[in-house]
């Protein structure tokens, strides 16, 4: 009991809004990975020796090892020129099939936080103390064996791969491999330059005549379509990752989603702001990276539904909300007949 006690005491107030932080664990997958990208962007290029150009040369490598010696060849044998698009799809797609396992312990533990959902619920009616119920909803994590923060630490422990993606692709535009256009697009390298360092919006805001852009009307809305593609595709995926309203949520409860909801309203249109400012290459991958994501999310979730998770948990939790009706007589006879009429803290 002591040391159940001791990991109650360190708890941090408000352990309930981390509950409830839980079932965002998709959205914050996809928020985390365009937060990241937007960091790696604007950090300075790593010294050669160091740790983290080793690790973004692994990733540059492999996209260009899947270009040269598996993609490139045989797509020109049937006429299509356009190859470094494909490489670009199906190194994504390779790299994010490496994530399913990370996906699915994800949605897992997000199943199970809901499955918990009717247990904290109760122990909200019975405490009004706001420290018993986080210690009450701390040992029924520990009795279900679940962790709260799993979904979390899982999205941001996907960082690392999201970055060596990105980074791959700038780096072989840098290198001036990715000039060759794909579908719709001009350039995979463009419509950023060298001399900007491949970064920002000077090709859209800067050098008009008469009222034209720089590359050309043409050009100009050709750049233009792969982030609205984006935008709409972002807008899509955030309601489909959405979790269904918690009518038995606390009013405070839904407030705090409805805020929450509010503010990833503008996350699309900050995709679709800086998908402007690099090299188009990058469209495909934030594509490619965002149809795996709302799949995969999609998938487990209808396996979940068609198999709800299963809660083991000591019989005396199914008895949280009648042990005020007991006196202590009744109780002590419960206990003597093995008879647990609730959880101890």
């Amino acid at each position: 009991m002591a040391t159940t006690l001791t990991k109650m005491s360190i708890l941090p107030h408000g352990f309930e809004e981390i509950h409830n932080l839980h079932h965002h664990a998709d959205l914050l997958t996809q928020t985390s990975t365009w937060i990241a990208d937007v960091a790696d962007a604007a950090a300075d290029v790593a010294a050669d020796d160091s740790l983290w150009e080793k690790y973004i040369r692994l990733y540059r490598n492999g996209l260009a090892f899947v270009h040269d010696n598996i993609v490139d060849e045989p797509l020109r044998k049937m006429g299509f020129e356009q190859t470094w698009g494909v490489s670009i799809f199906l190194f994504t797609a390779g790299v994010r099939s490496l994530l399913v396992p990370f996906s699915i312990q994800q949605s897992k533990s997000s199943e199970y936080m809901k499955a918990l959902k009717p247990y904290t619920k109760k122990i909200k009616e019975k405490y009004a103390d706001q420290n018993m119920q986080n210690r009450a909803i701390a040992k029924l994590y520990e009795d279900a064996q679940q962790n709260p923060l799993a979904g979390c630490i899982t999205s941001f422990a996907q960082i690392p791969i999201f970055l060596g993606l990105y980074r791959s692709v700038t780096r072989l535009a840098a290198e001036g491999r990715l000039n060759e256009p794909f579908l719709w697009i001009p350039s995979l390298e463009g419509p950023v330059t060298a001399e900007t360092n491949y970064r920002g919006t000077d090709w859209l805001t800067q050098g008009w005549v008469d009222n034209t852009p720089p590359l050309g009307w043409e050009t100009t809305l050709a750049f233009c379509i792969m982030p609205v593609v984006l935008v709409l595709m972002q807008s899509f995926t955030m309601n489909v990752l959405q979790q269904p309203e918690d009518e038995s949520a606390s009013d405070e409860e839904k407030e705090q989603l409805q805020n929450t909801k509010n503010i990833l309203k503008f996350l699309p249109l900050m995709i679709g702001f800086f998908s402007l400012q690099v090299p188009a290459g990058l469209t495909i991958y934030w594509f490619t990276s965002n149809l795996f994501t709302v799949s995969q999310s999609l998938i487990i979730r209808g396996y979940y539904a068609a198999n709800p998770p299963e809660i083991k948990l000591p019989d005396y939790w199914g008895a949280l909300d009648k042990g005020e009706e007991m006196t202590a007589d009744e109780k002590r006879e419960a206990a003597m007949a093995g008879l647990a009429t609730g959880p101890s803290f």
